[in-house]
């Protein structure tokens, strides 16, 4: 068996079918996913594991720059759901890169050693290059993956040279991310089979309604042999493409730069009916003078006034094409 990939609504085959291949020996786990723990995340543990015990699923949570959710959901879930340790780390470039560890403590050992100290100065972008960092989590024992690596903005490794050594330190690459539309997820695909790495899916969701949109399955009792079949190329990925949250972003956007009306607070009980539980903290959460900016920064194609306007952006601007900085 060789990795393979489906684009189909994960949840025609949720609950009694993923039970069933369960108890078969595999595992379905959304691989990218991120929590209140991340500066533009929105879902609490607790939400994470009930979520993934009614849909027989594990996930890895995979915060930006932080494993404190990743500990947390550890605690809460005991053995009743299988988790991944993770976590997605911004290179200074804007580059994201995935780690996966084979324990929580080589977890922490990683965390407190390399990117503590380099999250001093800025919490969202550490003070390493997408070569530097895969060198450095290299030395590990861990799964390296690309994430939406064909993404708008700065966050897709494709944006940048990809030079062969560090292409050969890679070990996956995310062929579905929830997250993207057009020809994203199908360049993954075909690029993951030319450099012949490992498959891996995942929702890289932000609110609980995202989470197992895109899983990966593989057959495994642990977390060793589920990321040893990823390496191998024994991976299954299905998903589909889903923007809840950003289209839900949208819509505050309309609140703010229009005014309460009838219109919006419909709009905002299509949000609550679709399942985004967390639309009251969201809108908590936006009143921060810097969520708007984090968000579009990662997830947009961000302008150079735009980046200059915020003390952890502002190196980006280096990264655009004819530009020399901010002034």
């Amino acid at each position: 068996m060789m990795a393979e990939v489906y684009f189909r609504d994960v949840a025609s085959i949720k609950g009694p079918v993923l039970s069933i291949l369960k108890k078969e020996g595999w595992q379905a786990v959304d691989m990218h996913f991120h929590t209140r723990y991340s500066a533009d995340g929105l879902t609490q543990i607790s939400q994470v594991i009930k979520r993934c015990k009614k849909d027989f699923i594990g996930t890895s949570i995979t915060d930006h720059n932080q494993i404190n959710g990743a500990l947390k959901a550890k605690e809460m879930a005991g053995t009743g759901v299988f988790i991944i340790p993770g976590m997605e780390i911004t290179c200074h470039n804007g580059v994201h890169i995935l780690l996966h560890f084979y324990n929580y403590p080589e977890l922490k050992d990683f965390y407190n050693k390399e990117m503590k100290v380099r999250l001093k100065t800025n919490p969202w972008f550490i003070d390493l290059d997408h070569r530097e960092l895969i060198d450095l989590a290299s030395k590990y024992n861990c799964l390296i993956t690309t994430p939406h690596p064909f993404a708008p903005g700065f966050m897709g490794i494709k944006k940048f040279t990809a030079h062969a050594e560090t292409i050969k330190k890679i070990h996956a690459v995310e062929v579905i991310n929830g997250c993207l539309q057009g020809q994203c997820n199908p360049k993954a695909i075909k690029w993951a089979k030319k450099i012949n790495k490992g498959f891996t899916g995942g929702s890289d969701g932000h609110c609980i309604k995202e989470l197992g949109t895109s899983l990966t399955l593989c057959k495994a009792d642990n977390i060793e042999d589920f990321l040893n079949q990823i390496k191998k190329r024994k991976s299954i990925v299905i998903g589909k493409q889903e923007r809840i949250l950003e289209e839900a972003i949208m819509g505050i956007r309309k609140f703010i730069h229009e005014g309460e009306e009838t219109p919006h607070k419909q709009e905002e009980q299509m949000w609550k009916d679709r399942g985004l539980l967390e639309w009251s903290y969201l809108k908590k959460k936006i009143k921060s003078k810097h969520f708007f900016h984090h968000f579009h920064s990662h997830h947009q194609e961000p302008e150079k006034e735009y980046l200059c306007g915020h003390e952890y952006t502002k190196h980006l601007v280096k990264g655009l094409k004819k530009s020399k900085g901010c002034k």
